[in-house]
């Protein structure tokens, strides 16, 4: 396995053993290699998109209604609203109606009975113009009240001056101002409980006030539905997405083998390219899925049992001492993978440096001049002299172990 290990590292930076890999095309691999990647998750991102997510199964809107329970009698005109207007008050070019059949179709069945009826319900024209009435008048009643705010506060200063004062004029003139604005807000009240009450009466409305009042065991029902979806979900796109990525990758693995197999050095290279390529979008999700799961679930009632006893410290220390045993493992991993001593000797040789000091080295120097130490080692097998940090002697070829 390592000797495979290292002929595919070998085959990712060089054509062939006589023949290595020009900068400038290694260049060109390294930018196929950043577009194929950025290919590859614009196409998992769109084949993920093809599955319904827990948002779309469970819309903001059906999740305040059937799960948060947040629609009361006292609000749910003014939750509806913006659904029943949704069309009407949007002017985003791009814009998709949340009333498009294709979403409705992905959602909960009980979010689906609201939205259809609530399409329904904006439909209708005599109801849309009350709606829209509505929304006209709360915003006319607003800006009154704003008004009103601001001239009752001019008026409470011009009180408390004509007490400390004597009176000036213009006190009459900011009472009359807010009692006109108060009169005004009074009115449009009224209005808009006039136009409710027209709402509630509508037939389509009483129905839509059913379905968003689901009795207890309905509503237990469709949480532990929704809680179902979300468990599942995570494994489910994982598996959707292997499905887009495993073709990709078997299709490398087979092109690389048959490189391999017929001895064809540009196509080896660039195959094991985009092994490594189709490999990292693998790799990252099924850490994604192990990282969602593993603390959510599987550690639930560790974490239960550790909080019933006061010692989820316990818990932090173990990450703790875990992070500080990946860091190191990583540390040694670089240091005797990337970093190693066999490693710099060899770039030093290849330099005319010190395999020591890393210092220039005069022409035929069989000692450093500037540390002392010796540059040339005998062959175990030709007993001639080569240099120290060669993997092979000059004079035989034969391996050198130091």
């Amino acid at each position: 396995m390592k000797k495979r290990i290292a002929a595919f590292k070998a085959r990712l930076t060089s054509v062939s053993k006589e023949e290595p890999l020009n900068k400038l095309s290694l260049a060109a691999i390294i930018i196929l290699d950043i577009v194929i990647l950025n290919i590859l998750f614009i196409g998992l991102d769109d084949h993920t998109q093809q599955l319904t997510t827990s948002y779309e199964y469970m819309p903001p809107a059906a999740n305040a209604i059937f799960i948060q329970q947040d629609w009361t009698p006292a609000n749910r005109i003014s939750q509806l609203q913006p659904l029943i207007l949704a069309d009407r008050n949007n002017a985003r070019y791009r814009y998709e109606s949340p009333f498009e059949e294709r979403r409705i179709k992905r959602m909960h069945p009980e979010a689906q009975r609201f939205f259809r009826q609530a399409k329904a319900l904006s439909e209708d024209p005599a109801l849309h113009a009350l709606f829209l009435s509505r929304q006209k008048t709360v915003a006319e009643r607003d800006k009154t009240e704003r008004a009103f705010d601001k001239a009752k506060k001019s008026y409470d200063t011009q009180l408390l001056e004509n007490i400390a004062n004597a009176a000036k004029p213009g006190s009459t003139a900011t009472s009359t101002t807010a009692q006109q604005y108060a009169q005004k807000i009074d009115r449009l009240t009224g209005k808009i409980r006039s136009l409710e009450n027209e709402i509630h009466a509508h037939p389509g409305i009483q129905k839509l006030w059913v379905i968003v009042s689901p009795g207890d065991t309905e509503r237990d029902q469709i949480v532990a539905e929704t809680k179902r979806f979300q468990f599942w979900f995570p494994l489910k796109e994982l598996l959707w997405q292997l499905l887009f990525l495993l073709p990709i990758f078997g299709v490398f693995y087979w092109w690389g083998n048959r490189s391999v197999k017929k001895d064809n050095p540009i196509q080896t290279l660039l195959s094991s390219h985009l092994l490594v390529i189709a490999s990292l979008p693998i790799i990252l999700k099924a850490i994604e899925l192990v990282v969602d799961l593993i603390p959510k679930h599987f550690f639930k009632n560790l974490f239960k049992f550790l909080q019933s006893l006061h010692l989820m410290a316990l818990w932090h220390y173990f990450v703790i001492f875990a992070a500080i045993g990946v860091g190191l493992a990583l540390v040694c991993f670089i240091q005797r993978k990337v970093f190693n001593k066999q490693k710099v000797m060899q770039k030093r040789l290849a330099k005319g440096n010190c395999t020591a000091c890393n210092k220039r080295l005069p022409a035929g120097a069989k000692s450093c001049p500037f540390c002392g130490s010796g540059q040339w080692n005998e062959c175990s097998a030709c007993h001639q002299e080569t240099p120290i940090g060669g993997s092979f002697c000059i004079h035989c070829g034969v391996k050198v172990d130091y």
